[in-house]
């Protein structure tokens, strides 16, 4: 009767994988699990308590999965199947140092992270995705591979390498789960970030004092999202300049929120700057709840807002997105 029991419990085990976690400043919160399994998207929710939380879920093949806090804080990206036991630990303060144990792919994502965590935090796409062609080039046959293309590849602009890339993985690295089905969970992961109603939110502005910003005091407020790269905040400027001469301050708000990795390199990205429209400071690792939720995937990136707060306009086009502003107003 031991033997037997014994040998359904390892059955058991094997059905599901598990994932622990031990994170510092976690404290209790919700924290979920996204991933693809049987054909479907599979979305788990717990409630961490004293900085721990445990998650288990079925995947009887390789399957990529994020782990994030209820705000939207991505905490890891990992590949699971049955049987696989994981651990992350680290500090919420510091998401791209997490540490992950428990199989060689989920590992090696987490080390790629942590080495490329001030371009993850720039959201320089170029730089990003040169780093990852690298390591592509040298682990074409590892999931992780696959995993690093899915989820962090910044395609818009550079559709010609993505698919270079998916070419030089071998068969076995390119499985459904990992490449097709997760591609359809980010898809309805952004869905749901363009559904979001914009509502106040709280950000450092250069007077070193959090300001409230709330779309709902204007007839339109386009949000750029830019990194401290120069060249590309003045090619931002000019249209921000004309949008908001033609529409006055009353009806027409313009909000920069960068994202650069500190203060110092915020400020002086705008040293030279005149501009008169408001110029913030949200970088990934303390952006408030309301950013998060956007899920703003590259920078720069752009939204438009109405006066209730729906987006008329989400993209990487600057263009794009003052037309969506002179559309507003009937122009």
């Amino acid at each position: 009767m031991l033997v037997i029991a014994v040998a359904l419990c390892g059955c058991s085990k094997k059905k599901q994988f598990v994932i622990q976690g031990e994170i510092e400043g976690l404290g209790v919160q919700i924290v979920n699990a996204t991933y693809y399994a049987a054909g479907g998207l599979k979305r788990v929710s717990v409630v961490a308590s004293e900085n721990k939380f445990v998650i288990t879920g079925e995947s009887v093949r390789p399957t990529l999965l994020t782990v994030a806090l209820g705000d939207g804080l991505q905490l890891a990206t990992l590949i699971v199947e049955n049987g696989d036991k994981l651990r992350l630990a680290g500090d919420v303060a510091e998401p791209y140092s997490i540490k992950v144990s428990g199989n060689s792919d989920s590992e090696k994502i987490a080390e790629w992270v942590s080495e490329n965590a001030a371009l993850l935090e720039k959201g320089d796409a170029a730089a990003l995705n040169r780093s990852i062609a690298g390591w592509v080039g040298r682990n074409k046959s590892s999931k992780a591979a696959t995993a690093l293309i899915v989820s962090f590849f910044r395609i818009s602009g550079f559709e010609q390498e993505a698919d270079s890339l998916m070419g030089l993985l071998a068969s076995s690295a390119r499985t459904q789960e990992i490449v097709q089905n997760f591609t359809g969970a980010l898809s309805a992961q952004l869905g749901e970030a363009a559904s979001t109603t914009i509502g106040s939110m709280n950000l450092y502005d250069v007077s070193d004092s959090v300001i409230s910003v709330n779309p709902r005091s204007r007839t339109a407020t386009l949000f750029c999202f830019m990194s401290a790269d120069r060249q590309a905040r003045d090619s931002v400027s000019s249209h921000i300049r004309t949008l908001t001469r033609n529409y006055g301050p009353r009806r027409f708000e313009a909000v920069e929120i960068s994202s650069a990795s500190d203060s110092a390199e915020w400020r002086e990205s705008l040293k030279g700057d005149s501009a008169t429209w408001r110029r913030t400071w949200a970088p990934a690792t303390v952006a408030s709840t309301s950013v998060r939720k956007l899920g703003i995937p590259r920078y720069p990136y752009f939204i438009v807002a109405d006066s209730a707060g729906h987006q008329i306009y989400r993209g990487s086009s600057i263009k794009a997105a003052a037309t969506a502003v002179e559309n507003r107003f009937g122009h």
